[in-house]
């Protein structure tokens, strides 16, 4: 009888060990997408899993965050999330470089809020961040890597996934200009979500007023529909701010369309990013299945003047364990397990990894069924024993034996 595992031998709660293939697929979607930040020109970065808690200044994130304390009693946060530590590092490490810098990690971050609900505490962010910049072209440009991203991993736009787009800066100005009693209560409900708290508020306000307060956080649509766009000028015109931020969308909108990324994105007035730094343009995206998003982001123009270095920047941030969960299936990989305890049988393997072929060498004399339950536990679809004319493979998959050269070993399990 198999002793019970003491609890301390355990994962922590919210935590947990990822096996291959899911292992397997996740590091391979990070290579991917690691891949395509490059090619838009964003350079990789790593920041310490560990912060002062200074860093951290969002009261959301300070009290989702692990807490540890350093020998001289310095309280110290395990990140929760990259962007603000991103921040850090450019005001401190790049001051002297010229911007913008367009950084790129892919990172894990670490919170306790959540766990229970469907959540992890511990999970992978790759995300890019443009710093120094405040062109629109900037939040489009950033806006149209994650598509990319998205893209090249097999998802479609409008039918896999959506990209929901805000302006934090329309609502925000348009409630200043109007009512600023009530402007932020109204726009901590919203942050949260709570549209009857919203309505709440707006109940104690002029009607017409009141009309637009609720009105306007389900201003949503198709960002080729010019009409939720129209519909929002309305209220535009009565806001300098509300007006400048109206302008800034419709300007990222034109560079989104001109790199063919618009299909797929859906206008939301009502989302105005799920931190208190977000300042502008800010989108989530959310993928078929999925009761979470994928990816959020946005503007946050004063984040870095706390650390001394008044730049502004956009940027967005990938959960890729759940990017992975709503990708495509894909096929196995072509592992060959090859079988055979004898000198020939390694020096076989050498061989095979030369013409680029992934072999895993099972230095044992196994019989073929046997060997074919322990291919089918490592996912290979190959099992190959050595024989003087190459190797003998043998299907996993019920496909006919035969004897292949070596050279085109390849030839046959990669098709």
């Amino acid at each position: 009888m198999r002793e019970k595992t003491p609890r301390k031998f355990s994962t922590t709660p919210g935590t947990r060990d990822v096996l291959p293939p899911e292992s397997t697929r996740l590091l391979d979607v990070q290579a991917e997408v690691l891949k395509r930040f490059r090619l838009h020109g964003f350079r990789e970065i790593v920041t310490p899993a560990l912060e002062y808690s200074e860093v951290i200044e969002e009261p959301k994130l300070r009290d989702s965050a692990f807490k540890l304390f350093d020998p001289d009693n310095q309280m110290l946060l395990l990140r929760p999330e990259v962007t603000t530590p991103v921040a850090r590092l450019v005001a401190q490490r790049l001051r002297n470089m010229p911007p913008p810098h367009k950084l790129s990690y892919s990172l894990p971050v670490y919170r306790r809020t959540g766990v229970g609900r469907g959540q992890s505490a511990e999970f992978r962010q790759a995300g890019v961040e443009a710093v120094g910049s405040a062109s629109p072209g900037e939040d489009a440009g950033t806006i149209a890597v994650l598509v990319d991203v998205l893209r090249t991993l097999g998802l479609r736009p409008g039918t896999d996934f959506a990209l929901v787009l805000g302006q934090a800066a329309f609502y925000r100005g348009y409630l200043n200009s109007v009512v600023p009693g009530v402007a932020a209560e109204v726009l901590a409900a919203l942050a949260d979500k709570d549209l009857v708290r919203v309505d709440e508020i707006s109940s104690t306000l002029q009607p017409e007023v009141a009309a637009a307060v609720r009105e306007l956080p389900r201003l949503v649509g198709p960002a080729t529909d010019g009409a939720v766009l129209e519909r929002a000028e309305r209220y535009a015109g009565e806001s300098g701010d509300a007006g400048a931020a109206l302008g800034n969308l419709r300007l990222i909108l034109d560079h989104l369309a001109a790199v063919g990324c618009l299909d797929g994105v859906m206008l939301d007035f009502g989302l105005i990013g799920r931190h208190d730094y977000y300042t502008g343009a800010v989108y989530e995206v959310y993928a078929s299945g999925l009761g979470f998003t994928v990816a959020n982001g946005g503007r946050y123009d004063n984040l870095l003047r706390r650390f001394g270095e008044p730049l502004p920047a956009t940027g967005f941030a990938i959960s890729l364990e759940r990017l992975v969960s709503v990708l495509p299936e894909r096929e196995p990989a072509p592992l060959v397990v090859l079988v055979g305890a004898s000198v020939e049988a390694t020096r076989k393997a050498g061989d095979l990894r030369g013409f680029g072929v992934p072999v895993l060498h099972l230095a044992e004399d196994l019989p073929q069924a046997e060997a074919a339950d322990y291919a089918r536990s490592v996912e290979a679809g190959w099992v190959g024993y050595p024989v003087p004319e190459g190797v003998k493979l043998v299907s996993t998959t019920g496909e006919e034996p035969g004897i292949v050269p070596v050279d085109a070993v390849a030839g046959r399990v990669m098709r």
